[in-house]
């Protein structure tokens, strides 16, 4: 007997998180990437992506983002991906057309990336002018919802050029008013999302993200944001092999804290704050090649890509390592730990610099300002305490604080113990 998949069950139970607003038109653009790259293999030069954001003619305005120098936008209504990639093909179609397709499984696809779109959005239009196998254009236009799923248009109005052009239509409104808004910060968050798209061997495609007021093109945010991308390397876990990708960031008041990105199938899973978990790890770094620079970490690997959830908002990995040692699975502590070694290898000098920077400021505050804890100076560092140069006078105070309130404590202990001790030693004579 042939089971029945209910498309509106499946939307339903699929998950999206509010604060993952915007992964419905990351996987449009990943699913555009991987249709250029199936039409032009190597050549990314020749690949064109464009994301228009669609805003409400009508509706209010936004004010949230709006301040000095900054107008209030229109609320964002739908995004539009067009591509010149391979197209929806035949067989692309099928698998569009099959629930948890295996169609493209060698890539990391789940098959649920368009569950996702009508998780956010009321309905999706698709165009597409593709080749068939003689060699002459063929096309199609269709549209997906919860109520209609798949219904083809015999109207179709084709693009004249092999690609496709996938419309969001109807951004429901919990995730609308989560999302991001302005030009700047979605192409931001895109760039972010597919960065391996340009850090790989031939980069990316030419991306670019638009409205009606602006435009920005991914291609140069490579060149705005990162000095360059330090030393590849590889970490071993219980036999599995993670790999980092470590970029230097130019410094901004927006990526101020170094940060961890868990990836899985090329795209970004969980971003992690960095800060304080190596010593001398907190904002901006210096070293002898470029500016103060952000540290950022891509971490990938096919471990990652098999434990990544279905709707690849999180890991289905255990946090802690359980049980006895005999035990080979690979926690998410153990993981951080072994990235947290490598990143304090990779950043050797300029951690260095920045811990006799936090060094030299914490003398500074105790010999002008507060030398009632010059008792607490030696012990810091065996105690694993770095301070953040950059540290404000309040917060260094109360850090300062509590560390002379552990001293104190850990010596009257010691007191107690002397004490204990000679009261019960048996008297002499």
């Amino acid at each position: 007997m042939a089971l029945t998949t209910s498309l509106a069950g499946r939307v339903r139970n699929t998950s999206l998180p509010k604060s993952h607003a915007l992964l419905p038109l990351l996987e449009a653009v990943v699913n555009a990437i991987q249709a250029i790259d199936a039409r032009f293999g190597d050549d990314t030069e020749s690949g064109r992506l464009r994301i228009r954001i669609r805003r409400s003619p009508q509706e209010a305005l936004d004010f949230s983002h709006a301040g000095p120098g900054r107008a209030a936008l229109k609320p964002i209504v739908g995004f539009t991906v067009e591509d010149n990639g391979v197209g929806f093909t035949p067989e692309n179609m099928t698998s569009f057309e099959t629930l948890d397709s295996d169609h493209k499984a060698d890539m990391g696809c789940r098959g649920v990336g368009r569950l996702l779109w009508l998780k956010a959005f009321d309905r999706v239009s698709i165009r597409s002018t593709y080749e068939d196998e003689a060699g002459r254009l063929d096309g199609r236009q269709f549209r997906f919802s919860v109520q209609g799923e798949v219904e083809l248009d015999p109207e179709a109005d084709l693009p004249a050029e092999v690609g496709a052009v996938v419309s969001l239509d109807g951004f429901k409104k919990p995730y609308q008013q989560s999302a991001l808004k302005s030009v700047d910060a979605i192409a931001r968050e895109v760039f972010e999302h597919c960065i391996w798209y340009f850090l790989r061997p031939g980069g990316a495609p030419h991306i670019m993200v638009a409205d009606d007021d602006g435009a920005v093109s991914l291609n140069s945010l490579l060149h705005d944001f990162v000095y360059s991308d330090l030393q590849r390397t590889s970490i071993d876990v219980k036999g599995e092999r993670f790999d980092m990708v470590s970029l230097r960031l130019k410094s901004s008041p927006r990526n101020h804290a170094p940060r961890l990105y868990w990836c899985a199938a090329n795209r970004v899973v969980l971003e992690e704050n960095l800060t304080s978990k190596v010593p001398g790890l907190y904002g901006r770094l210096k070293d002898s090649e470029s500016s103060p620079f952000t540290y950022v970490c891509y971490l990938s690997s096919d471990f990652l890509d098999s434990h990544v959830r279905a709707d690849r908002t999180a890991f289905d990995i255990s946090e802690q390592a359980q049980g006895t040692p005999l035990i080979e699975d690979v926690s998410v502590d153990e993981i951080r730990e072994s990235v947290l070694k490598e990143v304090e290898r990779i950043l050797a000098g300029p951690l260095s610099a920045a811990r006799e920077e936090g060094k030299a400021r914490v003398h500074e505050f105790v010999s002008n300002r507060a030398p009632r804890y010059r008792p607490v100076l030696s012990r810091l560092e065996p105690l694993g305490v770095t301070v953040d140069p950059s540290i404000k006078d309040q917060e260094l105070e109360l850090l300062l604080h509590s560390n002379l309130q552990k001293l104190e404590a850990s010596a009257l202990a010691e007191g107690h113990a002397v004490l204990g001790q000679a009261n019960s030693a048996p008297p002499e004579g």
